[in-house]
């Protein structure tokens, strides 16, 4: 994980266009940035979290320097794509630390 701090500030949105009999899904979502001027590399940097309402199974997916990616729609995704979820789940020990206070 290319999350600097471990007190991160994570801006927290929900799904785009979820399916009506997908709305009680579960699940939470944020991002993390980095400005370029924040970092050493000198690239931006962003990350898709999510994790479930119990905090038992977290999932993330970075990237760096400039994306257009809506991240509400990749969270549609999450929610209604088995497949596609399990493919960002994570067991990196940092991530339940971010979520910590969230």
């Amino acid at each position: 994980m290319d999350i600097h701090s471990k007190q991160t500030f994570l801006s927290e949105f929900q799904p785009k266009n979820l399916a009506k009999h997908l709305y009680k899904h579960g699940w939470i979502f944020a991002q993390y940035n980095e400005l370029p001027s924040q970092r050493t590399d000198g690239k931006s940097y962003r990350a898709f979290l999510f994790r479930n309402a119990d905090r038992t199974i977290f999932g993330m997916k970075e990237f760096w320097g400039e994306i257009l990616i809506d991240f509400r729609q990749m969270a549609s995704r999450v929610v209604a794509d088995d497949t596609f979820r399990a493919g960002l789940i994570s067991d990196d020990e940092d991530l339940r630390k971010i979520w910590k206070r969230h």
